[in-house]
C-alpha cells in the first residue's frame, strides 16, 4: 500500500481487519501515506489504538514499514508500549522519513529493551541528533541482538 493516499481511516480499517481475522500476511507496507497527519476525520486516539493493536497482538505480520507516514514522538510512545507486549512477534520495523527526534528515540528504546523479537529497526531520515545516536548505542549495548 506504499505511495498512495491512505489516511488514518484506511489504516484503522486495514489494521482492524488484519487483527480481527488473525491474518497470516507477513509484510505490511504503508510507506509514504499520510496516516498520522489526522486530516481524514479520524482522531489520533483511534489511529494510536490501531497502531498499538498492529504491533502488540499476535498476527502473522513480521515486517511493518511506516516510513514517511507523518509519525512523530507521540506515536513512538504507542509503539514503545506495544513492543513490550508478550504477543508482539514483529521482526522488522521501518520508521524512516518521519518526525522522530531524540525524545522519540528514547521512548522507542525503552520499549525495544523489553522486546525480544525486533531484529531490524530503520530510523533513517528523521530528526535524530548525536544525543539520540548515543541513546540508540546504549540500547543496542543492552540488547545485542538488535
Amino acid at each position: 500500500l506504499g505511495y498512495n493516499r491512505v489516511g488514518s481511516r484506511g489504516f484503522i480499517s486495514m489494521v482492524t481487519q488484519l487483527v480481527d481475522a488473525n491474518a497470516t500476511l507477513c509484510v505490511l507496507i504503508f510507506y509514504n501515506n499520510p496516516i498520522f497527519s489526522f486530516t481524514s476525520g479520524q482522531s489520533d486516539k483511534d489511529a494510536h489504538s490501531a497502531l498499538h493493536s498492529l504491533i502488540s497482538q499476535k498476527t502473522g505480520i513480521r515486517f511493518i514499514n511506516l516510513g514517511k507516514t507523518d509519525l512523530g514522538n507521540a506515536e513512538c510512545e504507542t509503539i514503545s508500549d506495544a513492543l513490550t507486549s508478550k504477543e508482539c512477534n514483529l521482526i522488522f520495523l521501518h520508521l524512516s522519513g518521519n518526525q522522530i527526534n531524540d525524545e522519540g528515540v528514547a521512548v522507542l528504546c525503552a520499549g525495544l529493551e523489553k522486546n525480544t523479537t525486533i531484529k531490524y529497526l530503520n530510523l533513517s531520515d528523521n530528526e535524530i541528533t548525536d544525543s539520540g545516536v548515543e541513546t540508540i548505542k546504549q540500547c543496542v549495548e543492552r540488547r545485542a541482538e538488535l
